[in-house]
């Protein structure tokens, strides 16, 4: 999330300063658009080249430039997020075990421009010991940005719940690159600490799901199970929108698409992919590495209705190929009657909305598991 500049209540912005502030992404053509009717100026036309210049034109008062403060500093980055296990080993509570819990060397102290804006902080969540929540939040300084750029705020947070009485689940999200390896690092601060207090046994590790637990074959069917199996009472799966994989440089392939021969990465977007005839002959699917579908629903939730896209993904796979792990993230989410939330209050619904989609996620996974055993 941009970061308000220090100094900017001392700041009325005109001009071209106040240009390349509403130029940015976080704020929108639509924000633009209706601050400008309260202006009584209205637009045929509703694209950022066209509002923006005129928006140049005028002067604020303090009141007007803290409308568009507030649009901006609503804006949250992408939240991602991904899940481990691990074998648990006390009888005491989450809670309890992170007592004497030690937040120093999460951050490396040379050769990085950020660090924590507080200390994270360590709380219960629905009153219970067994589910715990760590909140941080990273700040960082870019110099060579623009006065409204220099300075960002990132999210992240770690939930660690026990799921039966010798296992707990941990889920890491993150915002960005930095919160991720602070969620890394945390992740692997918190290991250390529960074995060296033997509330984990010492030869046990994260169980994470990485690409190199699946067969080429296996891994396509849990991305159906993921996408067009995949709906509860909250959500109704739509269509697969966007795949990107490559053929597998291991096996020689078939001829009727041998044209895949020596391409590294490839992306399919548009409707009925799923229905492509390589992706739907399962005899093909021995020769194919997928690595990310992004699916597109429809969801009701509480009082709200809307659609999104969710991405379902081995983010790093062409980085870490069997070690990456597998994530999910929510993109194009949209409400009916949008305009009667603000975007702190869209971002909120988001995350909800996110959450959901991760315990379905995590629920076919686990059938997915019990599926393969049963297979082998």
């Amino acid at each position: 999330m941009k970061q308000e500049h220090q100094h900017i209540d001392k700041i009325l912005p005109f001009g071209e300063l106040i240009r390349g502030f509403a130029n940015q992404s976080y704020i929108s053509k639509t924000d633009l658009k209706n601050f400008l009717r309260i202006r009584g100026i209205y637009f045929n036309n509703s694209e950022k080249e066209n509002l923006v210049p005129c928006l140049s034109t005028l002067l604020l008062s303090p009141s007007e430039f803290d409308i568009l403060r507030d649009y901006q500093n609503t804006r949250e980055d992408n939240t991602k997020k991904n899940t481990s296990r691990l074998e648990w080993n006390t009888n005491k509570t989450i809670s309890e075990t992170l007592d004497n819990f030690s937040f120093e060397n999460l951050i490396p102290n040379e050769g990085v421009n950020f660090w924590f804006n507080s200390e994270p902080q360590i709380s219960i969540l629905d009153n219970n010991p067994n589910k715990i929540l760590i909140n941080y939040e990273i700040e960082r300084n870019d110099l060579n940005k623009s006065w409204y750029e220099s300075t960002n705020i990132f999210k992240g947070k770690i939930e660690i719940e026990k799921v039966s009485e010798n296992e707990i689940k941990i889920t890491k999200s993150y915002t960005s690159s930095e919160s991720n390896l602070v969620g890394d690092n945390l992740q692997k601060s918190l290991l250390i600490h529960f074995k060296n207090n033997n509330f984990v046994q010492k030869d046990k590790e994260l169980i994470k799901i990485l690409f190199g637990d699946f067969s080429n074959e296996d891994r396509i069917v849990f991305f159906y199970r993921l996408s067009s199996n995949m709906s509860s009472d909250y959500f109704e799966f739509k269509d697969i929108i966007n795949t990107e994989f490559r053929p597998d440089p291991s096996i020689s392939l078939p001829d009727e698409i041998d044209w895949m021969n020596n391409k590294s990465e490839l992306k399919l977007k548009g409707n009925q992919i799923h229905n492509t005839f390589f992706i739907r002959k399962k005899k093909y699917h021995k020769n194919l590495q997928f690595w990310e579908i992004e699916s597109s629903f429809d969801f009701e939730y509480s009082n709200y209705k809307g659609s999104c896209n969710v991405i379902f993904s081995f983010q790093d796979f062409l980085n870490s190929e069997d070690k990456s792990e597998f994530e999910i993230a929510i993109s194009n989410f949209s409400l009916h009657d949008s305009t009667d939330y603000t975007p702190k209050e869209k971002t909120e619904i988001k995350n909800k909305i996110l959450d959901l989609f991760e315990q379905k996620k995590d629920e076919t996974y686990k059938n997915f598991i019990e599926y393969l055993k049963g297979e082998k």
